[in-house]
């Protein structure tokens, strides 16, 4: 990425540290060997920047030919909305937006927004609508919109607006590049986080920590994050936990920093336990400009009998019926789960046991294929479908997201595990298109 006319300047002094950065922020330490072993460090002293590569394209592009008079341009799952002002630019302008791999692991997403070279005159609008992402366990007061430079390197926009009953964050920028947002309070757990809520099996018991990002604060428009801290003593004073209804087991760990949740033994049908923490300190400003002393979040909690398969479709969620699978060593795995709309839903991943896989063709290596057939003569989706309709081009287009296998049995009375994100399109696509946005999660043993 090349680097931009309006990036921060280098601070000579380290001041209060601000803040804390999200569950998005925590799974970045998945880069960085200290993630199992973070303590809190000393507050007069800085952590190391954030820098991670920049993440590869994976959604469709969007783009407009913009010139003196302006205009808009938005992402095209309508996350991300660029506003270009008269007088921006001088002459037609090729703008694009395309969603980029989240390189922070989180419950955002990151969008390219071009061109990164141009010097516009007048600051450019960015609008992130977040209406359709769970935020269970953050504060939408407390998310800033953030950028990736050139070296990869994470800075979040101090100016940013947020809007809760639009839930969408705005800031004014005079330069291009990676874009996403961040939470600077959030609860973190690792690998169990799908659409904002922690699924256990019962028994089972999981470790979440209050992570706090310390932030060189100076004057200007942005400000460099760092790496995240458990409990950021200089920031937080107090955490006091709780969790309802009182079911299983929570432990706080010394320090307040942190808490073990142990689901209770046996649960005869899906339970939620909600886990609270509030928060004292000098916690900053928030979004609307507020000065904020105390705040809470609350991060759900679901208990699942001794096994689950969940998908979610417009913000709700449905438990299969019934699911199995079977894994062959060199070969792969094939997952099958039945749900009670009548969706049969069908995974494969080809030459790998764990690890995030692509979606690609059947039998391509370290690929995977999800399929849909629906009752009542639905039809069936895939997940990929033609890339220019109006083409004799073959070229195809495959479904962004990726099938996340985090667990595969060697024998019986061991788990499936893992988590997917993908996009559907029905056979036929070219004659009559329809797609589907679908997410999911899965733990189950293998029982023969």
């Amino acid at each position: 990425m090349k680097s931009m006319k309006t990036t921060p300047r280098k601070p000579s002094v380290w001041r209060a540290f601000s803040l804390s950065f999200s569950a998005l922020g925590i799974l970045l330490l998945c880069f960085s060997c200290e993630r199992n072993n973070i303590q809190t460090r000393n507050p007069d002293t800085p952590s190391p920047p954030l820098q991670l590569p920049h993440g590869q394209p994976i959604g469709e592009i969007a783009t407009a030919q913009i010139g003196k008079e302006g205009g808009t341009l938005t992402s095209k799952d309508g996350t991300i909305t660029m506003e270009i002002p008269a007088g921006a630019v001088d002459a037609a302008t090729t703008f694009s937006v395309q969603e980029v791999e989240n390189v922070l692991k989180s419950r955002s997403k990151s969008f390219r927004l071009l061109p990164e070279n141009v010097d516009f005159k007048k600051p450019v609008t960015l609008i992130y609508h977040y209406d359709k992402i769970s935020m269970e366990g953050t504060n939408p007061d407390m998310l800033f919109l953030a950028y990736q430079d050139k070296d990869g390197n994470f800075y979040w926009a101090n100016k940013t607006k947020g809007n809760r009953q639009d839930k969408t964050l705005t800031v004014q920028t005079s330069h291009f590049s990676d874009w996403t947002f961040y939470s600077q309070y959030d609860l973190y757990s690792e690998n169990k986080l799908l659409n904002g809520e922690i699924s256990l099996v019962q028994g089972e018991e999981i470790a979440i920590e209050l992570k706090a990002t310390p932030q060189d604060n100076f004057e200007g428009e942005y400000s460099q994050i760092q790496l995240p801290e458990v409990n950021y003593g200089n920031v937080i004073k107090k955490t006091v936990w709780d969790y309802s209804p009182k079911i299983g087991k929570l432990i706080v760990n010394a320090g307040e920093g942190s808490i073990v949740y142990e689901a209770p033994a046996k649960v005869d049908k899906v339970e939620r336990v909600y886990i609270n923490v509030t928060i004292n300190g000098n916690l900053g400003k928030d979004n609307l400009g507020n000065v904020v002393q105390q705040m809470q979040i609350r991060q759900p909690v679901v208990i699942n009998p001794d096994g689950y398969f969940i998908i979610s479709e417009n913000g709700s969620e449905m438990s299969a019926l019934d699911f199995s699978g079977e894994f062959i060593q060199l070969v792969g795995s094939q997952l099958v789960a039945k749900f009670p709309n009548g969706y049969n839903l069908s995974l494969y991943t080809y030459d790998g046991s764990v690890g995030g896989f692509k979606y690609n063709l059947h039998g391509t290596p370290g690929c995977a294929v999800i399929e849909l057939t629906q009752s009542e003569g639905k039809g069936g989706m895939m997940v990929m479908r033609p890339k220019d309709c109006g083409s004799k081009d073959a070229e195809l287009y495959f479904s962004p997201g990726a099938l996340n296998m985090k667990a595969v049995p060697n024998r019986k009375g061991e788990y499936f595990e893992g988590e997917f994100t993908v996009t559907l399109f029905g056979h036929g696509y070219c004659e009559k298109p329809s797609s589907k946005n679908l997410s999911g999660k899965f733990r189950f043993k293998k029982t023969i």
